[in-house]
């Protein structure tokens, strides 16, 4: 029981540091979009945790900050908490960008895990702070060094990178969309990965991803292989952009939601059949009203199925 003990009192109290250091962040990065949080009740979850008001603790705290360390587009700094941080667990950092891939992104992070094994002196107390300041102070050089490693030396110039970034929007359709941890995969990746677009749960399920190609294809490579019964992209849009075109331009949703396109409110949402007159409008009003013809093989359609 003592054991039991000392390891919730040792959770509660990472638990805590983490909490009081998200709020000195908060009054740090205080300007609009600085600081994002993809869901506050975790961190409502996180603090009833701490004051001992629940003994069920729901997720783990993570957040993004949206820097501008470049002069064209901010850079997204993602921030991942393990529940034993400080102390005995340490942080998941990424650093996404236009002009990183995603194995650059991965390379920073372990330049990331480095620098806190090798310069932070205290890892018992929170030290997010001082990455952060790190990768603001010397992002310049680390994007450097990574465009100079030979494995990435065929990589886009950053100076130069709208002329070689290629824009994606993908159509995926599944015969069913249930399981609520899928749903909530195929939410947190799109968000991570800072896509745009919608998922229609229930039967038959449609998701649509707009952003940077190596991003929709993470995207895919994320939720492929998760269990289906039948999954494919009906649609694969691209365009290559050029030095004056911009990615949001390209996107026509924004951010990324579910969409039920029901007419009626029910505890088992993904059970009622979707209205494809709600479908169809929702379609026009986003421009892409040509694909209901690619997805279901007709051109219009007032019924439900």
């Amino acid at each position: 029981m003592d054991t039991i003990q000392a390891q919730n009192n040792l959770l509660r109290e990472c638990l805590r540091k983490q909490l009081d250091e998200f709020h000195m962040l908060s009054s740090i990065f205080c300007n609009p979009g600085e600081l994002h949080v993809d869901n506050y009740s975790f961190i409502d979850n996180i603090n009833a945790y701490v004051e001992e008001e629940t003994k069920h603790l729901k997720a783990k705290l993570d957040y993004q900050l949206n820097l501008p360390l470049l002069e064209a587009e901010k850079v997204q700094i993602r921030v991942e908490l393990p529940h034993l941080y400080p102390g005995i667990e340490m942080p998941l950092f990424v650093v996404r960008s236009v002009i990183f891939s995603r194995d650059q992104e991965r390379a920073i992070s372990e330049k990331i895990e480095n620098y806190i094994r090798e310069e932070v002196l205290d890892l018992s107390e929170p030290y997010v702070y001082q990455v952060i300041s790190w990768i603001q102070d010397n992002f310049s050089e680390i994007a450097n060094s990574i465009a100079k490693t030979k494995e990435f030396t065929d990589l886009p110039n950053p100076a130069n990178f709208t002329a070689n970034l290629t824009f994606e929007r993908l159509w995926i359709y599944s015969h069913h969309l249930k399981s609520k941890t899928k749903r909530q995969m195929i939410l947190k990746t799109a968000k991570d990965l800072d896509l745009s677009g919608f998922s229609r749960p229930g039967k038959p399920a449609i998701v649509c991803v707009e952003g940077r190609q190596q991003d929709t294809q993470e995207f895919w490579r994320t939720v492929r292989p998760l269990k289906w019964q039948k999954i494919q992209i009906k649609i694969a849009e691209t365009k290559v952009l050029e030095q004056a075109d911009t990615l949001d331009e390209c996107r026509r949703f924004v951010g990324f939601r579910e969409e039920l396109f029901t007419e009626v409110d029910d505890e088992n949402d993904e059970e009622v059949p979707m209205s494809m007159s709600l479908f169809m409008k929702f379609l026009d009003r986003h421009e892409s009203s040509y694909i209901r013809k690619e997805i279901f093989g007709f051109e219009q359609v007032d019924d439900e199925i």
